[in-house]
């Protein structure tokens, strides 16, 4: 039999489907190919793209659709500081990341990825590092460049997110 939580997982997966025939307005970059049997490179794709849209707009539901609500083992979603003003932030549940998103949204936040770089599956986990840029009325005039270090877990959605400053030396893909 099939677990509740797992039939839900993919149902909330479901909802953001029709984003997958649309060519994302990100360049995509390394390995994406070898997925498991019932896992798709082009649904964690539309995550990708329905987390960062979701996420500039605080949309709770959005959010919902492609973060784990439930127990997610090792679920977390972390920001370095952009400047010396901001604050570093870590989120392990998709209430207390739906409240940070509001809280940012306060302030204007955008981040827009410019593009993503996959590192292949493992299991029902594929790894990306997102490129981006990221800006906010309490961030500074221009927009500052931002990378990554992810997961997608076939089924669950965007269960690690950790992104930081991009450093000088990486130009990004």
């Amino acid at each position: 039999m099939v677990p509740l939580s797992r039939i839900v997982a993919g149902l909330q997966l479901l909802a953001f489907c029709p984003v997958v025939a649309q060519s994302p307005n990100w360049t995509i970059h390394g390995d994406t190919t070898g997925a498991p049997p019932g896992c798709s490179a082009s649904v964690g794709i539309a995550a990708i793209s329905s987390w960062f849209a979701a996420f500039s707009h605080a949309d709770s539901a959005a959010l919902a659709r492609v973060t784990p609500s439930g127990p997610a083992p090792g679920f977390v979603f972390s920001i370095g500081k952009f400047t010396p003003s901001d604050t570093f932030a870590r989120i392990e549940t998709l209430s207390e990341l739906v409240r940070y998103a509001r809280s940012r949204m306060q302030r204007h936040e955008r981040m827009t990825l410019e593009a993503v770089r996959f590192y292949g599956w493992r299991g029902r986990k594929l790894g990306f590092m997102p490129y981006f840029v990221r800006a906010a009325d309490d961030l500074g005039q221009r927009p500052l460049a931002g990378i990554g270090k992810a997961e997608y877990w076939c089924g669950q959605g965007i269960v690690v997110l950790n992104l930081a400053p991009r450093p000088s030396f990486d130009p990004g893909p």
